[in-house]
């Protein structure tokens, strides 16, 4: 995996290739050779549409109603187990009955 540092000494940006979750913190630079440090840059990555999670209160509120409602909407829908009784009619007749 590639992996970003930032050298304090010359101002540059360098990448540096490592196994995942083996990369040191620093890391000597290839222009100055003093120590450059591990980079962490914000990505460009966001999750958009109906279907993501959101930060918005209005939105987590919309969402905690309509879970309450459907679990509502099942419990109510719910229907009763069905009890098997097994009943003997005498000569050892056994049959279940639902």
């Amino acid at each position: 995996m590639v992996y970003e540092y930032h050298c304090r000494e010359c101002g540059i940006y360098f990448d540096a290739d490592f196994p995942i979750g083996k990369a040191p913190k620093e890391v000597s630079c290839p222009e100055c050779s003093k120590p450059g440090v591990r980079a962490y840059r914000s990505c460009n990555f966001v999750l958009n549409g109906g279907g993501w999670p959101s930060k918005s209160a209005r939105f987590n509120a919309e969402m905690t109603k309509r879970n309450e409602q459907a679990g509502e909407r099942m419990r109510r829908n719910r229907k009763p187990p069905v009890r098997t009784v097994a009943h003997d009619f005498g000569g050892g007749d056994v049959r279940e009955v639902t």
